[in-house]
């Protein structure tokens, strides 16, 4: 059987990918939680985040992070976002530890439908 959700105009989605050596993938989702997730669950609609890890590619992890809506996430406090990627960097491995890549700048996803098998 299957469970439908329709979201109507859709969640907005933020897509982001992440390089790093494979010995720092445990650390960085730790931290990624410990400081980006708990600060993001804090934010006007802000919904859900999820981690991929790419078995293919050690060293790559993407974030995926549902927004009530684009609006709401572009509003987001930009001296919020410096000073929280400020402390998750040094958490992290310090600045060059790893790189980023915006899949969704140039891109506005959003998540219209969800089937999920019960």
């Amino acid at each position: 059987m299957l469970s439908e959700k329709d979201y109507g105009k859709g969640q907005a989605v933020e897509i982001l990918r992440f390089n790093m050596k494979s010995d720092m993938v445990e650390r960085f989702i730790t931290f990624d939680h410990d400081i980006w997730t708990v600060e993001l669950a804090k934010v006007d609609g802000f919904i859900s985040k999820e981690i991929w890890v790419n078995k293919e590619k050690p060293g790559e992890v993407t974030t995926v992070i549902y927004w009530n809506s684009l609006e709401q996430w572009k509003a987001i406090d930009h001296d919020l976002l410096v000073e929280v990627d400020k402390k998750f960097t040094a958490l992290v491995g310090g600045e060059g530890s790893f790189t980023i890549e915006a899949l969704h700048v140039g891109n506005d996803y959003y998540r219209v439908r969800e089937t999920i098998k019960v």
